[in-house]
Order: structure tokens, then C-alpha cells, then sequence
């Protein structure tokens, strides 16, 4: 079950992981009608990334015994 509960909060976490890497692009300077920059990659990358695999990592995390 934990890692099928795991992908799931992955995938469903993907859209809002988008829409927070596009916002922390425009936060930290970058422009609609602009080139690639290679300091963008945090943004971009890392943002949406961290925010995938925190979500999957609180899927895949034991919960415990419940009683």
C-alpha cells in the first residue's frame, strides 16, 4: 500500500509543483520574453522537485500501528 500511496501523492502533487516553480521563476527575475539562464535552474528544477519528492516521501513513510 505505501507505495502505491506514494505515487499517488507524487503525481497529484505535480501541478502545484509547476505552478510554484513558475512563480519562484518570475520571484527571482525572470521574464516571459527572455533567454533561457542557466542561474534559473533552482527555480525551475529544484522547486518542483523538492516539492515531488517531499510529497512522495509522506506517501512512502510508515505510519504506524494504528489502534
Amino acid at each position: 500500500m505505501r507505495p502505491m500511496r506514494g505515487l499517488v501523492f507524487g503525481t497529484v502533487s505535480l501541478l502545484p509543483a509547476l505552478f510554484a516553480g513558475i512563480l519562484a521563476y518570475f520571484v527571482f527575475g525572470g521574464s516571459a520574453g527572455d533567454e533561457w539562464e542557466t542561474w534559473m535552474y533552482g527555480p525551475c528544477y529544484l522547486v518542483p522537485g523538492l516539492i515531488v519528492g517531499g510529497s512522495l516521501y509522506l506517501g512512502l513513510r510508515d505510519e504506524g500501528e494504528i489502534n
